[in-house]
């Protein structure tokens, strides 16, 4: 018998990121998030794209041939 485990919709699943850091930290992120385009936003955005990269790996792997 062959079965094969499919996520029908994969864009559907919910993940969380935990961030965790300083008050200044926050500060900082606050700060660039209303004047748009400081470091600490090129910072969420490497974290965002790493949980990303790591949800895609669980979702989409590569077939083993």
């Amino acid at each position: 018998m062959k079965a094969r485990y499919m996520i029908e919709n994969p864009e559907s699943i919910e993940t969380t990121l935990k961030l965790t850091m300083t008050v200044k930290e926050w500060e900082s992120l606050r700060d660039a998030l209303e004047n748009k385009g400081d470091v600490s936003i090129c910072n969420l955005t490497r974290v965002i794209n790493d949980l990303l990269s790591q949800a895609r790996k669980v979702l989409y792997p590569t077939p083993k041939e």
